[in-house]
């Protein structure tokens, strides 16, 4: 009954955690439950959420990816550059493109060296400082200037009537695009036996290299429409912009229940992660928390979240 009971709370912990935070946020600030800032919260987790639910599937492959950062930023860079050169559609399709071919290299290297979770970890990281440097390069560390295009400035700014923006839409729709393949289709099933246990499932005939790889293109695609909205919400694209999201998209995504293991998780609960997320950081604005205050309560919630996933692990295997 208490094996039950505590395997309840695991599979729903995402859950009770959003709860926990919106009833603290409620009653610490008489403003957090308004549609105004509702909507805010919404419109902040749209880039962060594109790319969690995008690195759910390299994380339930069992592996990692830290260039999260450097590619949206060289995909921006691109985005805007290319529109000088062609139509803003054929700009679009040529970043998403770009974005592609930066998550097929992550995987391919990553297949060629048959490496794990640790040196997926420290690959990524390379490639990061590889895609990092030549963003600098490309730019000389200044910032380009924003879109002329109309079409492309609404992309991040626009708004289906008076509170849905267009990243959110955006955000909703690969989210359930995404879940419906991890959660109802053969890719699905082996992205999560892949992460649980490669060998026994390439020992069973699962192509496991082809789920790493296809992990990583998603990845990267996601990547790409990140920066696609970013540039157009700010009309410019930093050769920096992108710096710091890798380790937000990690926190939320445990904060959403995937295990860093791999094997374990849902884009749909890295979803919830993301406004999980958001809504903690939103409280801590509202409660006029320095930045530095903020770190601190995220590496806190960081660790308890791995910790409670380390324990349950070995809970299982116990059992």
């Amino acid at each position: 009954m208490k094996d039950k009971i505590l395997g309840s709370v695991y599979r729903h912990a995402n859950i009770l955690l959003l709860a926990v935070f919106c009833i603290v946020a409620a009653i610490f600030s008489d403003s957090f439950f308004t549609v105004r800032n509702i909507t805010n919260i919404l419109k902040q987790s749209c880039m962060l959420g594109i790319l969690t639910i995008g690195l759910s599937y390299v994380l339930i492959s069992g592996h990692m990816d830290l260039s999260i950062g450097a590619q949206v930023s060289f995909a921006g860079l691109m985005a805007i550059t290319l529109q000088n050169y062609m139509p803003v559609g054929a700009a679009i399709i040529c970043a998403l493109a770009i974005g592609a071919v930066m998550g097929a290299v992550n995987g391919g290297i990553i297949i060629l060296s048959h490496a794990d979770s640790g040196g997926s970890l420290m690959i990524t990281f390379g490639t990061n400082l590889l895609f990092s440097a030549i963003c600098l390069l490309y730019t000389q560390g200044f910032t380009l200037p924003g879109s002329e295009s109309e079409f492309y400035s609404q992309i991040g700014m626009g708004t289906v009537g008076r509170y849905i923006s267009y990243p959110v839409i955006i955000f909703a729709i690969l989210t359930v695009i995404l879940a419906v393949i991890e959660g109802k289709t053969k890719f699905g099933r082996e992205l999560h036996m892949t992460g649980y246990n490669q060998e026994c499932c390439r020992l069973s005939g699962i192509n496991t290299r082809k789920v790493t790889f296809v992990s990583y293109l998603v990845m990267g695609i996601m990547c790409a429409v990140t920066a696609i909205v970013l540039t157009s919400r700010v009309s410019g694209a930093n050769p920096t912009a992108g710096d710091g999201y890798e380790m937000d998209a990690i926190v939320a995504a445990v904060l959403g229940g995937i295990s860093l293991n791999g094997g374990i998780g849902s884009v749909g609960k890295a979803a919830v992660g993301v406004i999980t997320l958001q809504v903690l950081s939103n409280v801590m604005n509202l409660l006029g928390f320095v930045s530095y205050d903020q770190n601190i309560v995220k590496g806190v919630v960081l660790i308890l979240a791995i910790s409670f996933d380390a324990w349950n692990r070995s809970r299982m295997k116990r059992a």
